[in-house]
C-alpha cells in the first residue's frame, strides 16, 4: 500500500505543497535483544526483522556498520566480545533503489 505524505511548509505562497510516495509496507526492526534486555551470555545473535531488501546492517554503540546475514526469513548479526554496560543498536536496510531505512534504537544491557 503507497501513502502520500504531504510535505508543509511555514512559508505561505501560493504554489501547492510538494507530495512524496512513502511506501508504508517497508521496515527495518530490531526484534531481539528487547529493548532493554539483559543479556547474560557471552556469545548473542541478533535478529532484524525487514521487509524485502538487498541487504541489511547494524551499527552497535555508533561504530561502523556492519553486514547481517540473511537465514530463515530474518537478517541477523552474531556478536560476540563485548563488554558489559548500556548497549545501543541501529539497523540500516539496503532498498533496492539504493536508498536506506534506518530502525529505531535499540537499547540492551549486558551483565
Amino acid at each position: 500500500m503507497l501513502k502520500l505524505a504531504v510535505k508543509k511548509t511555514t512559508k505561505t505562497t501560493n504554489k501547492t505543497p510538494k507530495t512524496n510516495v512513502v511506501n508504508v509496507n517497508e521496515y527495518v526492526v530490531v526484534d531481539y535483544p528487547k529493548n532493554l534486555e539483559t543479556i547474560t551470555s557471552r556469545h548473542y545473535s541478533v535478529r532484524v526483522g525487514a521487509s524485502d531488501c538487498t541487504g541489511v546492517d547494524i551499527s552497535i554503540n555508533d561504530q561502523p556498520w556492519q553486514p547481517c546475514r540473511h537465514a530463515v526469513g530474518y537478517w541477523w548479526f552474531d556478536w560476540h566480545s563485548y563488554q558489559p554496560g548500556t548497549h545501543q543498536l541501529v539497523a540500516r536496510m539496503h532498498k533496492h533503489n539504493g536508498e536506506y531505512l534506518i530502525s529505531k534504537r535499540r537499547r540492551c544491557k549486558v551483565a
